[in-house]
């Protein structure tokens, strides 16, 4: 029993070690007697995103064997390759894989040697690319409503948008120059304001903002459409070497030598102007401003020894005409706005306060409604004054028009 259980434990030894020594090597039936060897794999993988295109980087390894990179995506179904540069680690290698949808990839970068023996793959996912879809949902930047723009003291227009969106990364703007040429510039990101040194007054300016997707994007990408700037308006002082008397025949004449022309001869804090008689109210006077424009504003100074009192105007009313009748009648004339005059302290007749007077020497202001027509011959018609007098005084006019 001892010798039939020796020979049956020789046996079965024999067919282990026989059977294990066959399949030993059996491998190598099926890497062709060859041993398998990897090339050097990339280092510190990724991204940036683009327009319907991604910037891919790496780390090369310092393999130098390593003669070329192949890039993989859609499953394998594309596919890019690039010549290995560099065997420097610290070094990184940038592809650009254009024709891109808009979508989100993962990509695979393998490197190969001289040999052809690959490395194991290095996966970029989560890859999003922009395109139209994303450009749909951007907006101009905003502009400052409140103060969207000036000029300054040097003739230049500055424009004022407000603070930036995280993404914004400039504002391009578009206008007329002087010479009528369309130019461009550059609202950067972190700036809130531009000066335009040559505008042409009067024309359009347009703007588009330009976004990235992300931080590192290789695109900026711009709003669909520009947008147009709130319309600028230039105010600049009426050329008083224009003005000139129209002496109607309805209107009243001057007394005491304050003739018309000193409403316009830049003089103001003197008893000098213009003063008319007692014919009582209303009373009317016209003049020629010698060329045809849309008024915003004028000032109008007092007589100063007499602020608010006596024959300095309350109530009045302004006309204007491009072709007015010679025999003064009214019926070539627009009424462009009634005016009454403001006093600050609201004190009675002979009592001014310093406020009064400040207001009063500055030129009060009085402003045209913003629609009115161009017009080149302007005529007052006074209805009250003051101190309820029937002649009228003051000393100084100074018109602005819009440009």
């Amino acid at each position: 029993m001892k010798i039939i259980f020796n020979i049956t434990f020789i046996c079965f030894i024999s067919i282990v070690f026989f059977g294990c020594k066959k399949y030993d090597d059996d491998y190598k039936a099926y890497l062709d007697n060859k041993e398998i060897k990897y090339s050097g794999k990339i280092a510190k993988a990724g991204y940036n995103t683009g327009n319907l295109r991604a910037e891919l980087f790496w780390n090369p390894s310092p393999d130098p064997s390593i003669t070329k990179y192949v890039i993989t995506w859609n499953n394998g179904a594309s596919k890019l390759e690039l010549a290995a540069t560099s065997h420097n680690p610290s070094d990184v290698v940038k592809v650009i894989i254009p024709d891109l949808d808009e979508y989100v990839y993962s990509f695979s970068v393998v490197s190969y040697d001289n040999e052809g023996n690959k490395s194991i793959a290095t996966e970029i996912n989560n890859v999003r690319v922009f395109g139209a879809a994303y450009v749909a949902t951007l907006l101009n930047r905003a502009v400052n409503t409140g103060d969207p723009y000036k000029f300054l003291p040097d003739g230049t227009l500055q424009l004022n948008f407000n603070k930036r969106d995280t993404m914004n990364v400039a504002t391009t703007i578009r206008y007329t120059n002087v010479l009528g040429a369309v130019e461009e510039r550059q609202l950067l990101a972190e700036e809130n304001s531009i000066v335009i040194p040559n505008y042409k007054t009067g024309t359009t300016i347009q703007y588009r903002s330009s976004y990235i997707p992300e931080i590192g994007s290789i695109d900026a990408f711009n709003v669909a459409q520009f947008s147009d700037f709130p319309t600028i308006i230039k105010i600049t002082e009426c050329d008083k070497s224009l003005f000139k008397e129209l002496n109607l025949p309805t209107d009243v004449g001057a007394e005491y030598g304050w003739v018309l022309p000193h409403l316009w001869d830049n003089i103001t804090g003197q008893d000098q102007g213009f003063h008319t008689g007692g014919s009582g109210m209303p009373q009317s006077f016209s003049f020629d401003i010698g060329e045809e424009v849309q008024l915003d504003n004028f000032r109008l100074w007092q007589r100063e020894n007499a602020l608010y009192d006596v024959g300095n105007l309350k109530v009045f009313e302004v006309w204007g005409s491009n072709n007015p009748n010679p025999n003064g009648s009214w019926d070539s004339w627009t009424k462009l706005q009634t005016f009454t005059s403001f006093k600050p302290s609201g004190l009675p007749r002979g009592q001014n306060s310093d406020a009064d007077k400040t207001f009063a020497q500055a030129g009060e202001k009085f402003t045209f409604p913003a629609n009115i027509s161009k017009f080149r011959y302007l005529r007052f018609k006074v209805l009250e004054t003051w101190g309820g007098a029937n002649y009228l005084h003051l000393t100084e006019v100074t018109f602005y028009k819009r440009n």
